[in-house]
């Protein structure tokens, strides 16, 4: 990919992770609640879910440091991979919320 097409896409895909903060932020403040079972405190895997909810802005910084970083050094191909770190928690919740629509 030549580096207009790889700015564009760069610059378009972070700002849709950026507005993704919001539905982030909402689903981390009802994360809190997979722990109102008294036996969910003791599971590992509530634990790690919770986890990798609240990772989401870590990633996310992550992939934009590390996407711009690649493309300075002219690396588009890894910028774009490097930029996809997101996709990780975006591609669950809108798996989720068309399972949740269509069932």
């Amino acid at each position: 990919m030549n580096r207009k097409k790889t700015l564009t896409v760069l610059i378009a895909s972070q700002i849709i992770y950026l507005l993704f903060i919001a539905v982030w932020l909402f689903v981390s403040a009802m994360s809190v609640m997979m722990f109102d079972s008294a036996d969910a405190t003791g599971d590992a895997l509530t634990w790690l879910i919770f986890i990798y909810i609240l990772l989401y802005p870590a990633g996310l910084l992550a992939a934009l440091i590390g996407g711009w970083v690649l493309f300075y050094r002219r690396s588009y191909k890894g910028a774009l991979v490097w930029n996809g770190v997101p996709l990780l928690w975006v591609m669950p919740l809108l798996g989720f919320l068309v399972y949740a629509q269509f069932s």
